[in-house]
């Protein structure tokens, strides 16, 4: 029997990878706030998760999975931006809903490279949202039929700055046999996950028209760590790094 942790944030995608293969269904799952995911790896070092993968200049000397990943190059996000109208300049946004590293430090680095502007950034601790503000959503409360469809997709807009697709999420542990072991029950997952679509949608139940944009956008999502994905995982380093948010360019433990 296995009684490995795996943490996992609290959004469909996350929920995709849990129910795509009876090859996890031996792992207890653990719900987190993203953000706090790392830290619990480091406090059960047998543990996995499903780290955001900015967190990885923290934990440089974490094992990430070569085979597993949450990635993105389309509509589909984890994270959208919400703007308000006819606004003449951009000089503050709320971060919102279930916040990482990766919205704080790359939306910093793409409104200065789209539009050099360098807005201050605040948690927003308002129960409604407002009309009158800018918004970054992170995780489940995007699904909200009131802004559902209103957003700019933030993994797309990364994805389009480094031309690879954009690794939101990376399956790490600091124990690399229970990585070695998880990408060996874990293959072909963006087949599996195409085959399996119905019944995991099914689980999930989303409303209509947004189970409607993740069914025709799914295959703007990549569950596989292939090639291109591990190339976009280290462009993104090297961008936190060029924007001065880093010291230097390390190597990712991928096994």
């Amino acid at each position: 029997m296995n009684n490995t942790n795996f943490f996992i944030p609290q959004n469909i995608f996350a929920a995709f990878l849990a129910l795509t293969t009876p090859a996890l269904s031996t792992y207890n799952f653990i719900t987190k706030n993203a953000s706090l995911i790392a830290k619990e790896l480091n406090e059960d070092k047998e543990a996995i998760g499903l780290i955001p993968s900015c967190e990885l200049i923290n934990n440089k000397n974490i094992f990430v999975s070569s085979k597993i990943a949450v990635s993105f190059d389309g509509p589909l996000s984890n994270s959208y931006f919400y703007f308000k109208p006819n606004q003449k300049e951009l000089s503050k946004i709320f971060l919102r809903g279930d916040v990482t590293l990766n919205e704080v430090l790359l939306s910093k680095i793409l409104f200065s490279e789209l539009y050099s502007t360098n807005p201050e950034f605040t948690i927003d601790t308002k129960e409604k949202l407002s009309d009158v503000d800018n918004y970054i959503i992170s995780g489940n409360e995007n699904l909200d039929p009131r802004i559902f469809g209103k957003g700019m997709s933030l993994s797309d807009e990364i994805a389009e700055l480094i031309d690879y697709p954009y690794v939101n999420f990376v399956v790490a542990s600091y124990n690399q046999e229970k990585i070695e072991k998880l990408n060996r029950a874990m293959l072909n997952l963006d087949e599996i996950v195409e085959e399996n679509l119905d019944k995991i949608l099914k689980k999930i139940d989303l409303s209509g028209n947004i189970e409607t944009f993740v069914r025709d956008n799914i295959d703007s999502v990549y569950f596989e760590m292939t090639g291109n994905e591990i190339d976009g995982l280290k462009e993104l380093i090297k961008l936190l790094y060029y924007h001065g948010l880093i010291e230097d360019i390390f190597e990712i433990s991928l096994v």
